[in-house]
């Protein structure tokens, strides 16, 4: 009967020991299968990573090559902060010389006045106030803090010039804006025997007028700038087309200040 008993214990010892082994291997094989998907959903993970910012790099070299170098700029620096590689920081390089080349040959088509009363610097185009239209943007820095300002106008002789004008409209292409201003902020000149008559007014640019600067306007070959008077009668004038570079290059110059 102990005999018995006796191998009784052990074949249960056996089975309990088989058991035991096969709970073992079980959960050996769970954690590395775990493990490779884990291993395998990061790999896919840093692939994915490495496929954004790479689609980015291509994007700010396309940027680059079309001269959008504020776009470039933006977009080469996104690429840098996932992943530090020496072609993106070359590129970083050459976008920088370009626009610092860019503002000096910009620079040589302005004037540039320094108030050091003040603490300001005026940044306009060299050729001023012009006869006929006169329709430019010019920049103002006070502070180390950019602003632009739009001056409208015109000069013309005394017989052709609208006495007073109270609206300026603009029409390009099916896009027609009034420009808001205070008639009383305008500057009057009058000079009989020599420019005749010149009234311009400087307005401030918001965001509609900036976007009519920087987008519209190129974006349309006909640009109608209409003054009126009280009486509604008016006159038009169309930008010509160094009237409309001298608005781009002035935006261009304006987008690379800090």
């Amino acid at each position: 009967m102990e005999k018995k008993k006796s191998k009784f214990k052990k074949i249960l010892l056996i089975i309990v020991g088989v058991l035991v082994v096969l709970f073992v291997i079980g959960t050996l094989s769970d954690n590395s299968s775990s493990n490779s998907g884990n291993s395998t959903t990061a790999k896919s993970a840093s692939t994915s990573d490495t496929s954004d910012h790479e689609a980015i790099f291509a994007e700010a070299q396309d940027l680059f090559k079309k001269g959008n170098y504020i776009q470039a700029n933006a977009a080469v620096d996104e690429a840098i902060k996932a992943e530090k590689k020496d072609e993106y920081t070359k590129l970083k390089t050459d976008i920088e010389s370009k626009i610092k080349n860019r503002k000096t040959e910009l620079e040589a088509k302005f004037e540039i006045e320094e108030d050091k009363v003040e603490n300001i610097t005026f940044i306009s185009p060299s050729t001023g106030v012009t006869k006929g239209l006169n329709f430019y943007p010019y920049i103002g820095v006070k502070d180390s803090k950019k602003y632009i300002i739009l001056r409208v106008g015109y000069q013309e002789d005394a017989s052709k010039a609208l006495f007073v004008f109270t609206k300026v409209k603009v029409r390009a292409g099916d896009k027609l804006q009034e420009l808001d201003f205070n008639p009383m902020d305008k500057v009057n000149d009058v000079d009989l025997f020599g420019s005749g008559m010149t009234e311009l007014v400087d307005i401030n640019v918001d965001k509609k007028i900036e976007d009519l600067l920087g987008n519209v306007i190129p974006a349309n070959d006909e640009i109608i700038v209409r003054f009126e008077d009280i009486s509604n009668k008016s006159t038009d004038y169309t930008l010509t087309k160094n009237q409309k570079q001298t608005i781009a290059d002035i935006i261009e110059y304006y987008n690379y200040l800090d």
